[in-house]
Formats: structure tokens, sequence, C-alpha cells
């Protein structure tokens, strides 16, 4: 091949891939793949551009260090790992992008979000719109409620009826399968809410299918129409969609959220780390009192007892004082926080090695109980992130990516107001395993009202669970438990103190939960 055909060659490749780039650069390029093999050039040359789309850059027209970087990258040891492949990587609510479905394209996107905490009212009617828009598109995908594909005859299947169909004059009597919100318009009186307009509901003989079912929810609902009611039947969940099947909308675009530009679960350097490193561990403890001997006792034996083999990180959740915020909680939390670092120091592998991520609670310092709330004041904590550099602050819920597994944490009391809002109270199985099901298949961490679970309007998405990650923590004064539905594992350490100073920890080489416990003084 001519140089002036290779020159060509390239700039056709880079076009393709959607760069801008000039005769100066394509030229430089040229000579630099001119020194390797011919039938091999055109396999780097798609390595280069691929390196040149995990850049993020802001304009497609690429410059001579860009190329550079690229090739660098290419370059390096295969189990060597990008600067923007982190292997532990927090990510707030702020940096969490949005998933919506864009009736227009008729596909799932992620749409950008402009940092404003106080949005105007629009927001407010979109958050439940968005919400049901993504859970009715999911629902279309699976079975029953998926079209008929081509020779599909003896198949059963079941068609979503909008309410405005039932409004009208021209709907048909006989069982028809609804989707909607469930919603208290009047006192007393509950109805099915969607875009199009509300029906009014006679639950009175409803069998409720397994899950946590409460207002704010988004419900399939089987009935008849008579009489301005739709008598359900029978009302559940939508169903819910695996990992797997939820990423082939997105292929490999980022939807979880970090400074990636694409998805580092589909890394294989990291998958490569993550099994070589299938011994290295994250704890997980909530309700992580500083104001109580006994809590920073039982904190100094996990100390030790991790002091020659260090977590990649230890989580602690709040709420970090034990007694509801005061004119003295600011001091009582820094004088927590001082005994906690020089309790870290005296272990100096987890003092260098182990992050110290910092998730806090409803009644912590800092901001009124509104999710997503924002991370502890760093001027409350100054001198502990002085004296423990690899303190991060996360907000309430955050993402945590560690290699190619995605967790999700949050600590409120969300299993207890479900229990108080839920419409019917499981009579079989384990509470967290309707909780489990009913989050996972709502795609939403607190699917309830605003009233009850009050979120920023703009930033309702913080809460999103799609696609689905591998681990919800999901930090609860309820006491401790692991399950897990679908693909997804949720977990409760529960409050550290009063469940026998018991917390959790994740092996995500082996995507293992380990339920753990100090033991009591007598036995230390």
């Amino acid at each position: 091949m001519s140089d002036a055909q290779l020159i060509k060659n390239i700039q056709s490749t880079f076009s393709m891939y959607g760069f801008i780039i000039t005769r100066d650069v394509s030229t430089y390029v040229a000579r630099q793949l001119k020194s390797i093999d011919a039938n091999e050039r055109e396999e780097w040359l798609i390595k280069i551009t691929d390196q040149l789309s995990n850049l993020n850059l802001e304009t497609p027209h690429i410059t001579l260090n860009h190329v550079k970087e690229a090739i660098k990258e290419c370059l390096r040891p295969e189990d060597s790992l990008q600067e923007s492949e982190t292997i532990l990587n927090v990510i707030n609510a702020t940096d969490i992008p949005k998933v919506v479905y864009d009736i227009e394209k008729k596909k799932f996107v992620i749409e950008k979000v402009t940092s404003e905490l106080f949005a105007d009212a629009l927001h407010k009617s979109s958050i439940f719109r968005d919400r049901l828009e993504l859970l009715r598109q999911v629902t279309l995908k699976q079975e029953p409620f998926a079209p008929r594909k081509l020779g599909e005859v003896n198949v059963e299947k079941y068609e979503l009826v909008p309410i405005e169909f039932l409004l009208s004059n021209c709907s048909k009597p006989g069982e028809v399968y609804v989707m909607g919100i469930l919603s208290q318009l009047t006192e007393g009186q509950y109805y099915l809410e969607d875009s199009d307009g509300s029906v009014k509901l006679d639950l009175k003989k409803t069998i409720f299918a397994p899950g946590l079912i409460a207002e704010g929810c988004v419900v399939i609902a089987r009935g008849i129409y008579e009489d301005g009611f739709l008598h359900v039947r029978e009302m559940g969940l939508p169903p819910a969609e695996s990992s797997a099947e939820s990423r082939v909308s997105f292929g490999a675009e980022n939807t979880f959220g970090g400074g990636h530009k694409t998805l580092l679960k589909l890394s294989e350097k990291l998958k490569i780390y993550e099994q070589s490193h299938s011994m290295n561990m994250i704890v997980f403890l909530s309700d992580v009192w500083l104001d109580n001997s006994d809590v920073l006792d039982k904190l100094r034996v996990i100390m030790d007892g991790y002091s020659e083999d260090p977590p990649v990180a230890f989580v602690f959740c709040g709420h970090f004082l034990s007694s509801p915020p005061s004119y003295s909680s600011s001091q009582k939390l820094k004088e927590g926080f001082r005994n906690l670092s020089v309790m870290i120091k005296e272990y100096p592998d987890i003092h260098r090695f182990s992050k110290f991520v910092l998730v806090p609670g409803p009644l912590d310092l800092g901001a009124p109980k509104i999710l997503p709330r924002g991370p502890l004041p760093k001027t409350l904590l100054a001198d502990f992130i002085k004296a423990v550099p690899n303190t991060i602050l996360a907000s309430n819920p955050c993402r945590i990516q560690y290699c190619t597994k995605e967790i999700v944490v949050l600590r409120e009391d969300i299993l207890t107001k479900f229990c108080r809002h839920t419409f019917r109270y499981p009579e079989n199985g384990y509470i967290w395993d309707h909780y489990a099901r009913s989050i996972i298949c709502q795609s939403h961490l607190a699917p309830m009202s605003l009233p009850v679970v009050p979120v920023y309007w703009k930033y309702d998405h913080a809460l999103q669970l799609y696609p689905s990650p591998d681990l919800i923590v999901a930090a609860d004064q309820f006491q401790a438990y692991s399950t897990s539905y679908t693909d997804c594992k949720v977990i409760n350490p529960g409050t550290f103190l009063r469940n026998n100073f018991s917390f959790k920890v994740y092996k995500p080489g082996t995507d293992e939960i380990e339920e753990c416990e100090v033991p009591p003084d007598d036995d230390v």
C-alpha cells in the first residue's frame, strides 16, 4: 500500500468513528503504521481509534497529542490498566447519568442533567412520568407482554391497555391489563394513573402478587372496568429485567457513571485484575456511632483483624452519632472522627492501602432529609481527611465501581417505610426478599410517593437502578440480612451496635457476601 493510500485509509477509518483528523496528524499515524507488518496495520488502526474513543474528548477534532496518547495506551502491556480504568471509583449523586426512554427515537438513551438543586415545577411532574415510561418499555420487552413475533399464533399474549382507552366509549368489556402509578388523588380513594389519565380502583377483592406495593409504585393491574371503577382482581409489579438484557440497548456506553466514556464493566483488563486479586474485599458497616465507646472498641477489633490483609475499602454509613442533632453535635462529630483517625493510624497497612468511604445518614449534619443528600461537610472533617488522606466523602446514595463490579449504596430506612405504607403485608417469606424484589422490579431505590420519601425533583435519577447493579447496599435500621433477586444481590449491614456488632464483607472477585460479627469481649 502506498503512502497516499495508507493516509486515505486512515482518514476514512477516523471518519467512520466520528473523528476529524488533519493531514499532518494522519501523516504521523501513517509513519507509525509503516513500521508494522502490512497485515496488522488495519488491526492497529482500529486499536488506536478505540483508544481515542476512551479519552472522553470534548470535540471530534483529533490533535497530535491525542494520537500519541492513544498509541502509548496501545503499546502498554496487556495486563496494565489505562489511566481512566480505575480499580475503585466512588460516584456521587450529581455524577450519575440519567437513563430515559426517548419516545421519538424509540430507544433508551442517556440524558445529560445540568446541576440545579432547586429546579422548577416541570421537573416534579416528570419524576413519575419518567419512572412509568421506563418500566413500560422494559415490560414490553418481556413475555407475555412483548408483541407477537412473526409466525407466533398459539402463544398467549397480554396487551397493556392505556387508561385513556378505558375511559373512552369504545372500550370493550372484559378483563384488561393496565399499567400505571398508584396514587391517592382524594382521601381514602386510590387511583391508577398514567400520562393520559386516571381511573378509580376497587381493591376489595384484589390479590397482591409477591413484593411490597405502596403508593407511588408502578404496578400492573388485572381487572374489569365497570361503573367508572377498575375492579382489580390481581395487582403485581412489572417484570424484572436482568442487567445483561438491559445493557443490550446501550452497547458499551457508560450507564453507571464515572469518568470513563465506556462501561468499565466490559473492560477485559479490569476483569483480569479482578480475578487475579480475588481475595480483595470491601467492608460495609452501618450506623457507625463514633460517640459510643463500645462502637470504637469493636472497630479496633475489626482493624486489628484486617491489619495484615487490608480491605480495598471500608464503607462507613451514618448515622455517625447515636443521638439526634443538637447544638453539641458538631463538636461530638469532630471528636469522634479524631478518635477514629488515631485508631486508623495505628495500623500502617490499613492507613496506607484502604479507602474510607463515608456515606451520611438521614440525621447526620450537613443537609436536609431529602434524597439524594450531599456528603458530610468538609469543614467538620478537615482534620480527619488530613490524617487519613484516603478518605472519600460520598453522597447518599452513591455508587461504587470496583473493577467490573457495580455497587449502589443507600443509607435510609426505606424498608421500614415500605412496611408502613404497603397495601398488603406479605404472609409468606422473609420481608427483605419482598423488598429486594420490589426495588429491582421498580428499577428504583425508593419507589414511593414524595411525602413519604422526599426527593430533589431534578435528581430522582440518582436513585435509579437501571440497568441493575451487581450489589445494592440498603443500609437500614432493620435487622441485618442478605438476599438476591434476578442477578442482583441486596444486603443490609444493620445497625452496628444493635445487631451484635455485625457487618458485611463483599468479595468482588468471587461475587460473594460474607456475614461477619465481632465476637463478645470474652472471646476476643
